[in-house]
């Protein structure tokens, strides 16, 4: 995917550790779950949107906000520990509605890479402030509202959805300030009524595709398949923290390579029985970003309120049964 952040800058220490071998892992770790390698209409011809690319942009949007090189090596390690097929793993684990199993082994990854390690403790860094960025509200803070992580991945996804273009994005990006949210924390702010609202729909509408029963079907057939690979001892539980590359190498020489296949072809969702499909709820995405002085977006418009109300409530108790082609 094209560089939405090409003329932002990382801190000398950011930039020296992007070079690690933990977060060049990254580039081989997708940021559509194992959708990228289904037959879906929206993913076929998709472009690559890595874990490393969403870390990095992570970590330049932190810094052209705070100035603050903790706070940025805190955002470019956050994902680090992130397993192959991203969220997949949390449908494996049953975590796929908190999806925060994973988190837990940050500070191990980032302690174990010499090129990181050497970083933090030349620059006199402790490895407990940069592997939790949920103690800094730009970084990280509670759904529904934005931080830079939350502002990254909806910037990217709405531009690999085709749902908006770079100049949308930069210009959303740039009307974005600093301020105390109604708790008195820091929170990125639009100052733009028009823009705020147009970034909640769109990032809504990227919630839909998260959720979508495409999504959801698919992460959880998936994340079936690599139990099994585990159960067969085909695959390890160590293995899933590599390369998706890697992974899916294993999976074609292996007993699996037909449920493999049949993964590859899914193209659409039909309705499903007990007996042949699979029911599940998802974890359901949306922001609700302040506008400067003026509350969030779902107290100046209640069109959107309503949108998210409805998105909210959908139920998701059926069955589905994926079709390849």
């Amino acid at each position: 995917m094209k560089d939405l952040y090409c003329d932002l800058k990382l801190p000398p220490i950011a930039e020296q550790a992007c070079s690690a071998e933990a977060m060049q892992r990254l580039k081989h770790v997708n940021m559509n779950c194992g959708m990228n390698y289904t037959s879906f209409p929206l993913f076929v011809s998709m472009d690559s949107y890595t874990r490393y690319e969403h870390s990095v942009g992570t970590a330049k949007l932190i810094y052209s906000f705070t100035g603050d090189e903790v706070q940025t090596l805190a955002g470019l390690f956050h994902d680090i520990a992130t397993p192959v097929f991203s969220h997949v793993v949390d449908f494996l684990q049953g975590d796929h509605m908190e999806q925060e199993t994973t988190e837990a082994k940050t500070e191990g990854f980032i302690q174990r890479d010499p090129v990181i390690a050497s970083l933090l403790e030349q620059y006199g860094i402790a490895s407990a402030a940069v592997s939790d960025y949920h103690q800094y509200p730009i970084a990280d803070n509670d759904s529904p509202q934005l931080s830079c992580d939350r502002l990254e991945y909806t910037f990217g996804n709405m531009v690999n959805y085709g749902f908006a273009q770079e100049l949308l994005v930069k210009e959303m990006r740039n009307d974005l300030v600093i301020a105390g949210n109604e708790h008195g924390i820091k929170e990125l702010q639009f100052q733009t009524p028009d823009l705020a609202l147009a970034f909640a729909q769109l990032a809504l509408r990227c919630g839909t595709i998260y959720s979508s029963d495409e999504n959801r079907f698919a992460m959880e057939y998936l994340a079936r398949l690599l139990k099994r690979a585990i159960e067969l001892q085909i695959l390890t539980a160590e293995d899933l923290y590599g390369t998706e590359e890697r992974i899916i190498q294993v999976l074609e020489q292996s007993l699996l390579q037909n449920e493999w296949q049949t993964f590859r072809r899914f193209c659409r969702i039909v309705p499903g029985t007990p007996e042949d499909g699979l029911n599940l709820n998802a974890k359901r995405r949306y922001i609700d970003p302040l506008i400067a002085g003026q509350g969030r977006v779902t107290d100046r418009y209640p069109s959107f309120r309503d949108a998210v109300v409805q998105f909210k409530e959908e139920s998701y108790d059926r069955w589905l049964k994926g079709v390849g082609q």
